[in-house]
């Protein structure tokens, strides 16, 4: 869909900042729509927001640019990445990464045209300098004459860690995200088969099941994230908090 933007920020909704880009988005560009994914990645954290991104940018048109304002390196440089179906404004910080192991990057450029730019006081690029280029782009729908294209091979990336094979069918695996509920999201893609059972701060979790139906409150059980990962889930309650886990604790794993 031509003119799509959709922001995903570490900003909250607590202060005028989205409403800000919002503001600059139509102005620039008038009939560009606007769609927020979410503005709770946690604060300056790339590995939060590049799995948002990767987790949303799918449900998304072709044609979609993803205006992504986490930015805790001021030193990262502004770019324009494309894909075969997408546009990413952002720092070059590697909150890309994850989207690109499914969807690669063809070209990289390196946003020079700050004529577009917006004049204001303080350090605020998100708001300065990216959101009106992603306002420009949804216009153009080519990045040529807003950057340099240089080598892709510059463009920051990351991976997370695969599950530690401990032998005998068992996995060391690490909480990769702890969701608004409380599930633990497991660095483990779910193949059509649950685990045996889960151990996380020593208690050991053997039920399982791909729905919710059939639980008490707070019962603990494995289950399937909708985004095709193992997780651990507490029925109407937080494993997170019954646990006492959070992101990077390890969970042995028995398939």
């Amino acid at each position: 869909m031509k003119g799509l933007i959709a922001i995903l920020s570490d900003f909250g909704l607590k202060d005028h900042y989205v409403g800000t880009i919002h503001g600059i988005i139509k102005d620039v560009a008038p009939e560009a729509e606007v769609v927020d994914i979410t503005h709770y990645v946690r604060p300056f954290d790339i590995v939060d927001g590049a799995l948002k991104l990767k987790w949303s940018y799918k449900y998304f048109p072709v044609g979609t640019i993803f205006l992504c304002l986490v930015d805790p390196d001021p030193m990262a440089i502004p770019v324009i990445v494309s894909t075969e179906k997408y546009f990413l404004v952002c720092p070059n910080n590697g909150i890309g990464s994850l989207m690109f192991e499914e969807e690669p990057p063809e070209a990289v450029y390196k946003i020079t045209a700050e004529h577009y730019f917006i004049e204001g006081k303080g350090n605020f690029r998100g708001r300065n300098q990216l959101t009106p280029i992603a306002a420009e782009l949804s216009r153009l729908q080519s990045a040529v004459h807003l950057g340099e294209e240089i080598d892709l091979k510059l463009l920051k990336r990351f991976k997370l860690p695969d599950p530690k094979p401990l032998g005998n069918g068992t996995y060391e695996a690490i909480v990769i995200d702890v969701d608004y509920f409380g599930n633990l999201i497991l660095n483990l893609t779910y193949n059509g088969k649950l685990p045996k059972s889960v151990e996380v701060n020593g208690v050991k979790i053997e039920r399982s099941s791909e729905g919710f139906g059939g639980f008490q409150k707070g019962e603990l059980f494995i289950s399937v994230h909708p985004e095709n990962h193992i997780q651990i889930v507490a029925y109407m309650a937080s494993a997170a908090k019954l646990l006492k886990a959070t992101r990077g604790a390890k969970v042995k794993v028995s398939f």
